[in-house]
């Protein structure tokens, strides 16, 4: 196992919900298909923009056998949040929501949008805390004037605690960098 991957894995797990911040959604991708070889556990993969689905069906990415590939279409969300939610509640296990923006989005049409995405990730992050399970979300942003995490497109406020694990990531050439932000350290 790769050292620099081994010490992302073991950040990523120290707290029970990460923040992974991009602006390019190509850095996010290859962050996540390095990283997500090196998990031994069940993987839960919510596919909202459908860029890792699409790498993994074009041979780009290998399939996994512990990886389930969720993309939530024709009102097939709630059932699939409840089926996760009943899973990692039993067994440690992976959940990643890519991305926070396509949550949103796939969402829009939903009155009180905010507290709606707030509300499912609130009852994964509570689920996943018994067994020690990992979530994850993807989150295309930038910083606001007021050195703020905002979603892209729409300026929206990034959720914030400080018990989540956040980490930023960056692309120079093929090169991703990754920065823990609730420290000093850098990846």
């Amino acid at each position: 196992m790769d050292p620099k991957n081994s010490s992302i894995q073991n950040i990523l797990e120290q707290n029970t919900t990460s923040m992974i911040f991009y602006e390019d959604s190509f850095a996010k991708t290859s962050f996540f298909t390095k990283e997500i070889p090196n998990w031994k556990i069940p993987i839960f993969y919510f596919d909202f923009d459908l860029q890792y689905t699409g790498f993994v069906n074009a041979g780009i990415t290998p399939s996994l056998k512990n990886l389930t590939m969720l993309y939530p279409e024709n009102g097939s969300l709630r059932e699939d949040l409840k089926s996760v939610i009943e899973k990692i509640s039993k067994t440690k296990s992976l959940v990643i929501i890519d991305s926070l923006n396509g949550f949103f989005n796939l969402l829009e049409s939903k009155k009180d949008i905010g507290r709606l995405v707030n509300s499912f990730l609130m009852l994964l992050t509570s689920s996943a805390k018994h067994t020690k399970s990992t979530v994850i979300l993807g989150i295309l942003s930038r910083l606001n004037d007021e050195d703020k995490w905002v979603l892209y497109n729409t300026g929206r406020r990034v959720i914030d605690n400080e018990h989540f694990t956040k980490i930023q990531l960056t692309r120079s050439g093929n090169s991703i960098s990754t920065k823990i932000l609730n420290s000093d350290s850098a990846c």
